[in-house]
Formats: structure tokens, C-alpha cells, sequence
């Protein structure tokens, strides 16, 4: 723990020299005429889910100083700057575009910081609209090498800095807007781990003090697959060279953390089949992240969308899903830190006036830096059987007092899709599934009380889903988030299909075959997407691969069961025994009719002449076999209120010891008579001893009475 809280102070300090460096900015002070010098560095560098395929790289800042004062009016010179990842992994940020014009942006002077620099007037450099400019128009409407975003040089009119403005600027050149300063990044020219912004405008500050910076953000890659596992790494080429003079030196933008962890942990004592349940809990699903910032909301929460820095106001449910003044008002101030908020999003920074819809499914408006939701967790439920209820809590254990979804770092997540939708995005009104509020006593007299709780719909094959979407976190600390799981049944009569009633269709009960399986979501491989290659420029934002089975048993249901021992049993030498079993379930006080069958576990010595031998045989029910032959192979089927029996000289010839009968069924008494053949001289009997549960097990009495029957 005390490393993750290091690792998170690191963070911050790099974010606030990120911060300190852009307030350069505009500043000016001293004379002109020094040369030209840029320098490219990690503006942080993030941990990264190695499940995930669209994690946030570090942002890359370029920092430029010095050089000629250029004339007023001039065509300002472009270059082009390409990204490259090390190792070659492919980036996945959103394409926008078939062509592979993706969100990832460059950002110059900081655009849209508004005044965080004291010394610039007018509508320049971070005080100026973030104006894009977007790769058809970066190459020219035909496509070909002709910018059509040309920029000239003009000034603010008060000596402090030279200004890119639009080239019909006319002079004295002062007044004018700003240039276009945010510049659209065309991923896959230069290899799938490349990015290149064409034909950015270079101006050279000039002024003593005064820098020029090019942020470039939204660059998102696959940690699964291999080649990522340690530290990502980002080259910069730019050309021509000499207009953006910049060293090619490795800028660390992201390392590889810890995964997630899950657990499934059963709170309950082992149910039984044939006894109703009412809603109980009976397992607690846990997830954890791997590092501080694992868990993250889709957006900054609270008030950040006016722009300044840290501003935490605003404080509404759901706010870090992105209703308040809709998600595209968040998130827009270069390497803002948003009350230590910014490193715990999805979303990177957000563009709204760089949008799609001509990616992925349906008539959805991507836009550029907004992820679809914030960290999705699913837990897959197998092996549910027919006549089974089974609930799961929409909202995670010990949510915050303060709205959800707000400025809280409570850790908290809710319910957002169940068996289908998980890759829906969260929309401009989020609103998670309500909760059907249920009740009731639970096993072993554990009160649930009142659940915020709601049923799960098994399909065909008795699967069923539950996704839930963080909402809010802790990016200081290791969060965990923990969800409930609670189950109904109420047992129905034994009939041909279920011969010891359900819920035990199709369900291997007792055993771990029951699993939930833990894990983010979403999982490209059920979206079709099977390789992290494939997943380059594709939706949605954030997926993950499933690089981790947390899995186990939801719950534990026994056959209704009863355990007789029978002492002494032989088949051998001229002796005989009959041994029967009553199955009493049909009785006056409404016990539920169960039916089953015996099997017949016998230990003991087979008796020859030549000397005895151990023996440990079984006799099976005969509704286990293709071909029954009941009192020759097999135990027969014991119907409620009837008795069954066996001879040992037809099912265990030659064996002398003793016989433990498993009934499925409750209520099982044992009766046994040990004759000579053909009864001619000797009989003696006994009762069977009952072993197990079945000793002690209340029965429905009339008017409630509950009656021990031993």
C-alpha cells in the first residue's frame, strides 16, 4: 500500500512541473535574437492496466525558446511531427476517421488554459479558443501536402510575444483571433505505433523568456498481447528538422502496474435443495485494483468545465458520468489536474468540437478524448438452475455520503447492464439500474434485510451477467469494491424430469461448478475483437482483455441427503440379509414428497474358502443406470411413503461387513434382517443408524409447531 501512495505522489509532483512549465507561456522579459532550441519531455508518466487495450499514455510536451524574430505578416514555417511507440505497440486511439485521423491531438500554447499566464493580452496563446484544425485540412481538402490552416505572423499588441494569427490578418496585425492551435494526429502512416501531425505551424518566440509549447495528448495503446511489460517509450522525428529543431531522446510515457485483483467470497453455510429458501446472501464478489489509479470514472467530477484549474465545484449525482452541463463541457484544459482528479479518468482531454458517428455500431457521436463510460466490472454467472432466483446489489457496500458520481473518493460503483449492453455508453444522462427492493430472513438466521438488489435472468444455457460501472474512486489509495450475491428458491414436488424436485436442473450441486467469473469489462473477445492489433481505432473506450480467471463457487446447494449405516451385513455362507429403506417424507405435517433412490457403499471381506479378501464395492440407484435392474444391479427408486429393499445375496454375493446407504432424500430409516437361507432357523433385525444432517432436521408441523423427528 505504502508503495502505491508513493507511486501516486510521484504522479502529482510531475503533473505540477507539467503545470509549472506551461505557465511559461507568454511571459517576456529581456531581448530577442537567441537561438532556437526545443526540448521534448514526459509530461507524466501513468501506470497502465496490463488488461487494458486503450490505456492513457503520458502526455508529451515540446518546449521551445529562443530563435529569430520573424516579420510581421510572414508565412509561418510547418513541419510534421510523428510519435513513435517503443516497444511497437499499436496505437488505439479512436479513430474519427476511415482513414485513421484519430483523437489523438497537439495543442499549441496550451489553447484554452484561459489565465493561468498573467502577461499575454488578447486572444493568444493559453487565453485563445481551442480552434482545431483537423487532418483533412492539415493536407489539404484533396488530400495532397497544402495546408489549408496557413498561419502569419502577427503580435498582441503589447510587445510581449509574436502570435500566429489566420493568414487574412491584415496589418498592423494585432487584434486578430488566434491561428488554429489544435492539431488532429492521423495514426498508421509510419507503422501501427505511429502518429503524425501534419503541417504544424512553428513560430519561434523570440523573446527572451517567452517559450512555445506543443502539447501532444489522447495517445492510447494495448498493454495485452506481450510486447508491452514493462516501460512505454515515445520517440519524436519531425520534418523538415531544422523548423522544429527537437532531440529524438526516449520521453518514458507509461508503465506497466500491477492487475486487477477479484475474489469470490461465500458468506453462507451450504444450502439444502429441498428446503425453501427465502432471499439470503450467499457470496460477496470483491474487486480491487492493482495500483492507485486502477478504477477510474469516465470523466473529472464537479464543476471543471469552466476552466479553471482544481475548480471542484458542482458537486452533482452522477457528475463524474458526465451529466452536469453534458460530458463534453469537462476535461478541456491542457495538462489540467482538476483537484487531483485527472489522473483517476477515462477520458483524456476532450475535444467537443472534433466528433463522429462514422465509427463503430448505430448513431453514436464519438467524440474526440471521451471514453464511453468510466471502468466497467462484470461478473458472469454460471450454471444458475431452472427454478433458482438469484439477485445481485446495484450499488457496491459503503457508497458515499456525498452524491454518487460526485467529488467523493469514497469508492463506489452501480449497476449499468445485466446479461447484455455492457458496451453501451453511459450517455449525457446517465442513470444506473434501479434496484428492486426485496427481503426476508436468510439461511442459518442471517437477516439480509432490505436489499438494494435486483434479479438476474439466466439465458438457455443458465448464464447470466451483472456489469457495474465505477462512479467514483480514490486516486491516493488501493481501492476495493464489494457487491452481493443472493439467492430464492422454493423446492417443487419430485417429478420424472427432476426426481428430487428442483432447483437441481442441470446443476453439478456441491460442487465448484457453480463459478462466477470476475473480470473488467469490456471483453473485446465478446465483441468479436480477438487480438489487440484488431483493436486499433475501434470502439468502445476503455476494454480490456481477460488475462486473469478470478473465479469461484456462488453458492453451495446440497441434495437433500440422508446417511444410514447398516453394521453388520452378509451374503455368505448359507446367511442371507435383507436390507430396506422407508422413505418417510410423506407425512401429516406438510413436509415436502421427495423421491430417490439409495446407493449402497459396503466395506467389508468377500468369504471363500480358500480365505477372505477385502472388499470395498458399491451397489448405485437405479436412476443412475441406462439399464436398471432393481434388487439385481441397482438399489430401487424410493417414492414418498414406501418401502424399498435389496438382498445381499443378489447384489453382494459373498460379502460380509458393513453397508452405508447415501439416500437422496431426506427422512430415510433404515430396517435390516440378517436369516439363514430360505428363513428356516434364524432371524435377527436391527434399525439402521442415521449418520448424517437427517438426525435433528426440523419438519413443518400443523399450526407452525416444528417437530424433531429422530
Amino acid at each position: 500500500m505504502a508503495e502505491f501512495r508513493k507511486w501516486s505522489t510521484a504522479l502529482a509532483v510531475l503533473a505540477l512541473m507539467a503545470g509549472a512549465a506551461s505557465a511559461q507561456v507568454g511571459t517576456a522579459s529581456g531581448s530577442a535574437g537567441s537561438l532556437f532550441a526545443c526540448t521534448a519531455t514526459a509530461a507524466g508518466t501513468p501506470e497502465l492496466r496490463p488488461e487494458g487495450y486503450t490505456e492513457l499514455a503520458g502526455d508529451i510536451v515540446i518546449s521551445c525558446t529562443g530563435g529569430p524574430t520573424m516579420q510581421l505578416g510572414a508565412s509561418i514555417p510547418t513541419t510534421n511531427i510523428i510519435v513513435y511507440m517503443a516497444p511497437a505497440v499499436p496505437i488505439t486511439s479512436r479513430f474519427l476517421s476511415s482513414n485513421g485521423a484519430s483523437e489523438a491531438l497537439l495543442i499549441i500554447d496550451e489553447a484554452g488554459s484561459l489565465g493561468i499566464n498573467a502577461g499575454v493580452t488578447g486572444p493568444y496563446g493559453p487565453k485563445a479558443t481551442q480552434s482545431i484544425c483537423s487532418y483533412s485540412q492539415e493536407t489539404g481538402n484533396s488530400g495532397g501536402n497544402g495546408s489549408v490552416c496557413n498561419a502569419i505572423v502577427g503580435s498582441d499588441g503589447n510587445g510581449y510575444e509574436v502570435a500566429a494569427v489566420p493568414s487574412g490578418c491584415t496589418a498592423p496585425f494585432t487584434g486578430c483571433t488566434n491561428a488554429q492551435n489544435v492539431y488532429q494526429g492521423k495514426v498508421g502512416d509510419y507503422g501501427v505505433n505511429t502518429v503524425t501531425f501534419y503541417n504544424v505551424p512553428v513560430l519561434p518566440p523570440a523573446t527572451s523568456g517567452v517559450s512555445r509549447t506543443f502539447r501532444i495528448t489522447n495517445i492510447r495503446v494495448p498493454v495485452p498481447g506481450g510486447q508491452l511489460n514493462g516501460t512505454l517509450q515515445a520517440t519524436l522525428s519531425t520534418n523538415p528538422s531544422q523548423t522544429l529543431p527537437v532531440s529524438g531522446t526516449a520521453l518514458n510515457i507509461g508503465v506497466v502496474g500491477n492487475p486487477m485483483l477479484a475474489a469470490v467470497k461465500q458468506v453462507s453455510n451450504a444450502f439444502q435443495q429441498c428446503i425453501t429458501q427465502s432471499v439470503a446472501l450467499t457470496a460477496s464478489l470483491i474487486f480491487t485494483e492493482g495500483f492507485a489509479t486502477g478504477f477510474k470514472t469516465r470523466v473529472v467530477p464537479g464543476g471543471q468545465h469552466n476552466g479553471i484549474p482544481g475548480d471542484s465545484t458542482g458537486n452533482t449525482t452522477w457528475a463524474a458520468e458526465g451529466t452536469n452541463n453534458g460530458p463534453t463541457s469537462f476535461q478541456n484544459i491542457p495538462g489540467g489536474l482538476y483537484g487531483g482528479f485527472s489522473a483517476n479518468t477515462e477520458s483524456g482531454l476532450i475535444m467537443p468540437g472534433l466528433t463522429t458517428n462514422n465509427t463503430g455500431t448505430g448513431a453514436i457521436n464519438y467524440t474526440a478524448g471521451l471514453a464511453d463510460y468510466g471502468t466497467r466490472l462484470r461478473a458472469l454467472f454460471y450454471n444458475i438452475p431452472s427454478g433458482l432466483t438469484m439477485y445481485v446489489s446495484t450499488v457496491s457496500a459503503g457508497g458515499p455520503t456525498t452524491p454518487w458520481g460526485g467529488t467523493s473518493v469514497t469508492p463506489a460503483a452501480v449497476l449499468v447492464a445485466t446479461s447484455s449492453g455492457e458496451a453501451t455508453p453511459d450517455g449525457t444522462n446517465f442513470a444506473p439500474i434501479a434496484a428492486t427492493v426485496v427481503g426476508g430472513g436468510g439461511a442459518a438466521g442471517t437477516s439480509v434485510g432490505t436489499l438494494p438488489a435486483i434479479a438476474l435472468s439466466a439465458n438457455a444455457n443458465g448464464v447470466a451477467e451483472a456489469v457495474w460501472e465505477v462512479v467514483d474512486s480514490n486516486p491516493s489509495a488501493v481501492d476495493s469494491l464489494t457487491f452481493g450475491v443472493y439467492i430464492s428458491y422454493t423446492p417443487t414436488a419430485p417429478n420424472a424430469t427432476n426426481q428430487y424436485g428442483t432447483p437441481i436442473t442441470g446443476l453439478p450441486l456441491g460442487t465448484p461448478a457453480n463459478d462466477v467469473v470476475l473480470s473488467f469489462a469490456d471483453d473485446p473477445t465478446i465483441l468479436g475483437i480477438s487480438t489487440a492489433n484488431a483493436t486499433q481505432g475501434d470502439t468502445p473506450t476503455p476494454r480490456f482483455a481477460v488475462l486473469n480467471y478470478y473465479q469461484g463457487p456462488w453458492t453451495t446447494i446440497n441434495l437433500c441427503q440422508t446417511t444410514l449405516l447398516y453394521p453388520f451385513v452378509t451374503g455368505a455362507s448359507g446367511f442371507d440379509t435383507g436390507i430396506a429403506v422407508a422413505n418417510t417424507s410423506w407425512d401429516p405435517f406438510g413436509t415436502l414428497n421427495q423421491t430417490g433412490s439409495c446407493k449402497l457403499w459396503a466395506y467389508g471381506v468377500t468369504v471363500a474358502a480358500a480365505g477372505n479378501t477385502p472388499l470395498q464395492t458399491t451397489v448405485p440407484g437405479c436412476d443412475s443406470l441406462a439399464n436398471p435392474v432393481a434388487g439385481t444391479n441397482c438399489f430401487p427408486i424410493v417414492p414418498a411413503g414406501q418401502v424399498q429393499s435389496v438382498l445381499a445375496s443378489a447384489t453382494l454375493t459373498n460379502f460380509q461387513g458393513y453397508v452405508i446407504a447415501v439416500c437422496n432424500f431426506y427422512y430415510a430409516h433404515g430396517y435390516a434382517a440378517v436369516t439363514d437361507l430360505g428363513i428356516r432357523n434364524l432371524w435377527s433385525s436391527y434399525l439402521a443408524l442415521e449418520l448424517n444432517n437427517a438426525v435433528g432436521t426440523p419438519r413443518k408441523g400443523v399450526n407452525g409447531i416444528e417437530a424433531l423427528i429422530h
